[in-house]
């Protein structure tokens, strides 16, 4: 039996997304794992109604196909079914964490960043996905910001 059996890659929809979901892929195949692809829309809080905190639905719709639309080509280029990419809508972090245990993931890989200056300050997903995780983490480095 293998270390990890099932593997949970938290990809962006971005241009660093092919090489992160290559990288993932790659390590399924070589331990025998099974991969759960996921993508987190995390919700801009606006104030179209003088209420805050409101998310109009129709941006929150419109991010979710937008990831859909840049995920599923790249699933499909790496021979993944469209059943392994999860779109999930909430804050980054506890959502990567919630999948995590709800799919026994053994594994997370996620994308680093090498950040500098301000943007170090507001970077907070890796170390919070590793300080909470269920299981081991893998952080793939991405280029720099």
């Amino acid at each position: 039996m293998s270390i990890y059996q099932h593997i949970l890659v938290a990809v962006e929809a971005d241009d660093e997304a092919p090489a992160l979901l290559a990288r993932a892929n790659q390590l399924a195949k070589q331990f025998g794992a099974s991969l759960t692809v996921l993508n987190v829309v995390e919700p801009v809080l606006t104030d179209f109604s003088g209420d805050v905190g409101v998310v109009p639905t129709s941006i929150t719709t419109d991010l979710v196909e937008a990831a859909q639309k840049r995920l599923r080509p790249l699933c499909a280029a790496e021979g993944l079914d469209a059943g392994r990419l999860r779109i999930e809508v909430g804050q980054i972090t506890s959502t990567i964490l919630e999948v995590a245990r709800h799919t026994t993931a053994d594994l997370i890989i996620l994308g680093h960043h090498r950040v500098r200056g301000l943007a170090a300050l507001f970077s907070h997903t890796d170390k919070g996905v590793v300080s909470r995780a269920p299981c081991d983490v893998l952080a793939v480095t991405l280029k720099s910001v």
